[in-house]
């Protein structure tokens, strides 16, 4: 694959010239029989989600398949194992759904789904012959955040420049999970350079949110989370550098664990339609023990926990940070989250973390220090997107000086000391926490290039614990979470509060955030389990 060469052209191709042929090239990959009409993709449409569920797009066997009501990964693999389910049958209608999810959303980057088909086909052959699957992931519609390679396909990270320049190998994850049976029918959208947490790109346009189109799909997994929140995809893969796949999953209602690592760096990230979900693939990824391929991965071997009972939980409560106020439905959900825990018997401590009002600076400056220079020789040659230049990281007009030793000592000191700061808080009063619940924003999803503080993922990025989006099935309400006057901390508080009004924000979903310590995945992922099914709400309208 490469650009279509032009003969009566001498020059180099424009990036204008590049980003239409990608489109182009997507667009074709699309069969014509699931083109939706023209109106259907208008951006008068103002809730893709609802759209798609009530539209008649997908007959009612198609919507029971695919639909996040009736079936996570856990059951249609179970379905598909003993036989009620084939493989051909629901990738097929899975790429059917992603291919109209991606008409309203914008949400796809390289479609795959004639290779998914293919694959899907074989995978029943073999089934028919030997009654057997042939992994534990046998035939399971997945998909993967662009920045994975899957070898044939572009890796563009939402820059002209990346385009047309295949991959020449698969990413190690996408080769253990289709090594168990996955089959993978999409990458999904990023935003230019992954470095900011709208989803907007010069290749390939803005993914927009699936519940209010005039609203950010946030990033950088922006693509995955619209599809999970439309019913695509069982399982996404995202990457995580300060939030890039909490902020996603916890705006549009999937559950996702950001895990450990080896310090403040970029982690993979599962978005998933339950707990049990996200569980499974993190289990099944480090029982294929990653690290005998990847010398930067720490041998772990997993930990198979019982599920807690949850008057047995000690959960801290980060209840006021004195740097930002929540937005009124964050503000709601958590409270009713802190509710529910206490009415099962889980005891709440409150949690007096160290002062944040400095960790989202520190974190941008840390992601400079891994070194900006190739992705600004690349963003040398296209526009910035607006999310781009207000993130701004790679913008600055003067680069940075190259760090001295002092320099790098000093932020390491400073990360440390938040590390050492969140210790003494989670140990504080003799006894360990089992989890810590807050929130992973002031606000819920907000309108286009406004999504410009990370500080409340971040953090957990910086000193390395994981943590859990946790959707609560609940949803911002004008009727209830009505503005109120309030002094603000600080001009950023001032400019965040501003955002907010009841009517716009209307209907998006809400959802918590609970982390663990370091290298307590399981438990946390254990704990997730319970607390997840004490404080979702059972009345989830989307139905999907």
């Amino acid at each position: 694959m490469s650009f279509p060469s032009d003969p009566t052209h001498a020059e180099p191709p424009s990036w204008e010239m590049i980003a239409q042929q990608k489109r182009k090239e997507r667009a074709a990959k699309i069969p014509r029989e699931w083109l939706l009409p023209e109106p259907l993709t208008s951006d008068k449409i103002s809730s893709p989600i609802s759209l798609l569920q009530s539209s008649g797009l997908l007959s009612q066997r198609e919507l029971n398949l695919t639909s996040r009501e009736n079936h996570d990964a856990t059951s249609l693999l179970q379905g598909l194992a003993n036989g009620k389910i084939t493989s051909t049958e629901l990738v097929t209608t899975f790429c059917k759904r992603a291919a109209l999810a991606h008409q309203l959303t914008n949400c796809l980057t390289e479609i795959l789904f004639t290779e998914a088909i293919a694959r899907a086909k074989a995978l029943d052959a073999h089934f028919t012959k030997t009654g057997k699957t042939v992994g534990p992931l046998h035939g399971l519609p997945i998909t993967f955040k662009d920045s994975y390679n899957i070898k044939g396909h572009d890796t563009s990270i939402g820059i002209t420049s990346r385009c047309f320049d295949p991959s020449d190998k698969n990413s190690l994850l996408y080769d253990i999970l289709t090594g168990y049976g996955a089959i993978v029918i999409a990458k999904t959208a990023v935003p230019q350079t992954m470095l900011n947490a709208d989803t907007d790109s010069i290749v390939f346009g803005r993914t927009v949110n699936p519940y209010n189109r005039d609203f950010g799909a946030a990033g950088s997994t922006g693509g995955e989370g619209a599809l999970l929140a439309l019913g695509v995809s069982t399982l996404g893969i995202g990457s995580d550098g300060a939030g890039s796949v909490r902020m996603p999953a916890a705006n549009f209602g999937a559950g996702v664990i950001g895990t450990t690592t080896f310090g403040p760096v970029t982690v993979t990230g599962f978005l998933g339609r339950s707990v049990r979900d996200v569980h499974l693939f993190a289990r099944l990824s480090a029982e294929a023990k990653p690290w005998e391929k990847d010398c930067f991965l720490y041998p772990h071997q997993w930990q198979s926990l019982p599920l807690p009972v949850a008057s047995a939980l000690r959960i801290g409560v980060w209840s006021s940070n004195g740097f930002l106020h929540l937005h009124p439905p964050v503000a709601r959900g958590f409270r009713v989250a802190q509710e529910r825990l206490k009415g099962e018997g889980v005891e709440l401590v409150e949690f007096n973390g160290p002062d944040i009002s400095n960790v989202w600076e520190l974190q941008k400056e840390w992601t400079e220090l891994q070194g900006m220079s190739y992705l600004r020789e690349l963003l040398s040659k296209e526009p910035h997107t607006e999310i781009v230049k207000a993130t701004g990281i790679i913008t600055k007009k003067t680069p940075p000086s190259p760090p001295t030793v002092e320099y790098i000592h000093s932020m390491n000191a400073r990360i440390n000391n938040f590390f050492r700061a969140m210790h003494v808080a989670w140990n504080r009063g003799g006894k360990p926490l089992d989890a810590l619940l807050w929130v992973t924003a002031p606000h819920t999803a907000v309108p286009f290039d406004k999504y410009t503080y990370l500080g409340f993922t971040g953090l957990f990025n910086l000193i390395d614990w994981p943590d859990m989006a946790l959707p609560l099935n609940m949803f911002a309400d004008k009727a209830i979470d009505k503005k109120v006057p309030i002094a603000p901390f600080n001009d950023l508080d001032a400019e965040i509060q501003n955002l907010y009004d009841g009517d716009s924000f209307h209907g998006l979903p809400l959802a918590v955030h609970l982390i663990g310590r370091r290298f307590e995945d399981e438990k946390l992922l254990a704990v997730s389990e319970v607390v997840h099914d004490i404080i979702k709400s059972t009345d989830y309208r989307s139905k999907l």
